[in-house]
């Protein structure tokens, strides 16, 4: 199955960097964050699976979230 291209904005890249180094967040935000940030820099499902330790379906909702919603 082919993913859905996602794109962030500068204001949304910045937002999710600031999750990903300050650690100020819950674990499951910074995951949030890192699931959107690889997608946005198309890094394929499985390698995002394997580095984050995350299953597909984290990654499906997270995605589906993010275009249902925005962050």
């Amino acid at each position: 199955m082919r993913q859905t291209e996602l794109h962030l904005t500068d204001e949304e890249r910045e937002l999710i960097e600031a999750y990903r180094v300050k650690g100020l967040h819950h674990a499951r935000e910074v995951n949030r964050a890192h699931i959107l940030a690889a997608l946005d820099r198309q890094v394929p499902q499985a390698l995002i699976m394997e580095v984050l330790g995350v299953e597909r379906t984290a990654i499906w909702r997270t995605r589906a979230a993010y275009l249902a919603g925005g962050l």
